[in-house]
């Protein structure tokens, strides 16, 4: 049989091929060319399976160590890593067999300290109870926040850090009223617990606040000394289980000697909590109006 003329032979060659594209879909076309995308991008670059590995093998480490990676929105806006349980309420801390201490701030927030002060508390995982000032509030909304975001708990240390004993029942109202205002401008609700300045307090301060008061039984004194070994001491000497601390965070040496006064206690068998944690805990009914210095067993 006599071969075909070269003409009929490119016309069959040209039906067949095109009979083949008539049966190929959209998506075998689609496949194919993505195939051959991915093919010419191994070729190119062989190494880029090895990053992906890594990738996901470092990611599958951290979830399984239990880490995660957040973002705080402080001034400094870094990065941070830590266990995912930071600042979990304290039914949820593992508190038993433990004595309980309520570390809580007065004076702040303060821009030059606090943001540290914050740092040391996060690195730590200890909640605090913060007495903010209204006007510090006002003026610094962005730590008010982070601190509120990372667990501690945001209380009234009054507007403008009144004696209220000393000044008229409306002034005091006054007071009062404005730092609740900016209290709720700023978190959406107004602080539950109040510390009155200096500890004062009559009839007009417990009927005004509306809230209950706290005072302290521990009292660090490290507004006077401004020593970080005499915070410390002070502190020992005074603690006891259901002590409420007194530290100010708008002192550098107050906020140098919270790292040492934390490993301190807690080598002490001490655990830390915020004021309302303890006073759950310790099934403490609170009352507007009436005085706390501590939630003793």
């Amino acid at each position: 049989m006599s071969a075909l003329p070269r003409e009929l032979r490119c016309m069959s060659t040209s039906d067949k091929t095109s009979s083949n594209n008539k049966t190929r879909t959209p998506r075998q076309s689609k496949q194919e060319h993505s195939q051959s995308f991915l093919h010419r991008i191994d070729v190119r670059f062989p190494w880029l399976k090895l990053v992906a590995v890594i990738i996901i093998g470092g990611i599958a480490i951290l979830d399984l160590m239990n880490f995660t990676i957040s973002k705080t929105n402080d001034a400094y806006d870094r990065i941070k890593i830590a266990p995912m349980s930071q600042h979990v309420k304290a039914t949820e801390r593992v508190l038993y067999g433990k004595m309980l201490v309520a570390l809580t701030f007065d004076d702040g927030p303060s821009p030059d300290t606090t943001p540290t002060l914050l740092d040391i508390l996060y690195q730590k995982d200890v909640p605090a109870t913060f007495f903010m000032l209204g006007n510090m509030a006002k003026n610094n909304p962005d730590i008010v926040l982070r601190a509120d975001r990372e667990g501690h708990e945001i209380a009234s240390h009054t507007m403008y850090h009144q004696n209220l004993i000393r000044i008229s029942p409306s002034a005091a109202q006054s007071d009062i009223n404005e730092a609740k205002s900016v209290f709720n401008n700023i978190l959406g609700h107004t602080p539950s617990l109040t510390r009155p300045p200096y500890g004062n307090i009559n009839d007009n301060v417990r009927s005004s606040i509306g809230t209950p008061l706290i005072l302290w039984s521990v009292d660090t004194l490290d507004w006077k000394n401004k020593n970080t070994d005499s915070i410390l001491q002070t502190t020992l000497s005074q603690v006891h289980d259901g002590a409420i601390i007194l530290m100010h965070d708008i002192h550098p040496t107050s906020v140098e000697a919270v790292t040492t006064v934390i490993d301190a206690l807690r080598s002490a068998n001490y655990e830390f909590v915020t004021v309302s944690e303890l006073a759950e805990i310790r099934h403490a009914d609170l009352k507007s109006g009436s005085s706390y210095y501590n939630f003793r067993p």
